[in-house]
């Protein structure tokens, strides 16, 4: 074993990261950084291999880790360095094979959290290879934060936590999601590297858009990052036909008024288990709500109206989502790519159907002369 080998058995329960570069034969990974990481309440060991713009992943056991160091990666680089709770070291190869150590910095260096739940620690952390952050300018070519895009890196963690939330607690190996009106929002990728990458969970996702030059450009991004198990396609989610095998969850963030709709009416055809919905362009009610009732009062000024159809939009559909047996959170979501805030839809499949909250929707919608749209195919699926 090389003098690197011993430190890293030495070191193994306080070792920070481990990067590796300067191969020695020119191999295609030009660096291998490893981090300590958490999976499903287990120690583990990320290795991040990088070369050029593709970056790959892989998670071992802590226990395993040294077995796999010397067999795949002792000698190999020229340059190691290894970063400890105490102190980090540098190694240089030498021409015979073995390495010696030219540099130790024993300044006291904090432990990382390898849990979500800390106060203040995000689940995206700075020095994470996220090349959708880096692409969307929140990230810096080493990974660090830019400093006037911290508001985005906040948005973008809440999201994940979001996410995070519903699934931490779940002992699962795979998931597949499907993305509506996906765009060429970052977040999909995000999504992606949350599930595949922190999780290391077998991912697929798919993204639809009407667009085919968006869909083929985020193909080709995909493609670059390296992500096998995400796809775009295009799609209309009102008449074309869609994923048919076992779905886990929906996103739709700005799915454009009814295209809402559809795909939350989609979710609840499939029995689909965890939906996230940030509804946008909430038109339909508006240009046909008439005055009818107690709310007449607000249908006098257009910006008023224009509000009030909104919120009824968003209240119908978690009513209905409810009734179709959902427990639902209305959740103020303040977007990273658009200034207003917005209200998200969450929602898990966990309880019985129910009719009380559809009656209380079918009757406002009687007695205010509108049609909504989720309402609509809900009432065409029960008849």
């Amino acid at each position: 074993m090389s003098m690197v080998a011993d430190d890293l058995v030495a070191y193994l329960d306080g070792l920070n990261k481990l990067v590796l570069s300067a191969p020695v034969d020119g191999r295609a990974d030009t660096k291998v950084t490893v981090r300590p990481i958490a999976l499903r309440g287990k120690a583990f060991f990320q290795l991040e291999y990088q070369c050029g713009a593709q970056v790959r992943h892989r998670n071992v056991a802590k226990g395993q880790l040294p077995e796999l160091f010397e067999r795949e990666l002792d000698g190999v680089y020229r340059q190691v360095v290894l970063c400890t709770n105490n102190e980090t070291r540098q190694y240089i190869r030498k021409a015979n094979g073995s390495y010696r150590c030219t540099a130790k910095d024993e300044s006291r260096r904090a432990a990382p959290s390898l849990t979500h739940n800390r106060a203040k620690e995000y689940i995206l952390r700075e020095g994470e290879n996220i090349p959708a952050l880096v692409d969307l300018g929140v990230f810096t070519q080493d990974f660090r934060i830019v400093r006037s895009k911290y508001d985005k890196y906040k948005q973008i963690n809440r999201f994940i936590e979001l996410v995070d939330d519903a699934f931490a607690r779940l002992e699962r190996e795979d998931v597949t999601i499907l993305d509506f009106g996906c765009g060429k929002s970052y977040l999909t990728f995000v999504l992606y590297y949350y599930f595949a990458v922190k999780r290391g969970m077998r991912t697929r996702i798919i993204g639809y858009d009407l667009k085919a030059d968006v869909v083929a450009r985020c193909n080709e991004i995909a493609q670059r990052y390296g992500y096998d198990g995400l796809r775009f396609v295009v799609s209309d989610v009102t008449r074309d036909a869609l994923y048919d095998e076992p779905i886990d969850m929906i996103v739709t963030l700005h799915a454009c008024d009814t295209a809402t709709d559809y795909a939350l009416h989609y979710a609840l055809s499939r029995g689909v288990r965890h939906i996230f919905s940030v509804p946008c362009c909430q038109h339909e009610i508006n240009a046909q709500i008439q005055k009818g009732g107690d709310f007449d009062l607000l249908l006098g000024h257009g910006l008023l109206r224009e509000r009030l159809s909104a919120l009824l939009t968003d209240a119908i559909r978690a009513a209905v989502l409810e009734d179709m047996g959902y427990s639902v959170d209305v959740i103020e979501f303040i977007d990273f790519e658009h200034s207003p805030k917005n209200l998200m839809l969450r929602a898990v499949k966990n309880k019985r159907p129910g009719h009380r909250r559809l009656e209380q929707a079918r009757a406002l919608a009687a007695q205010y002369g509108f049609r909504q749209t989720l309402l609509e195919l809900t009432a065409q699926e029960q008849a």
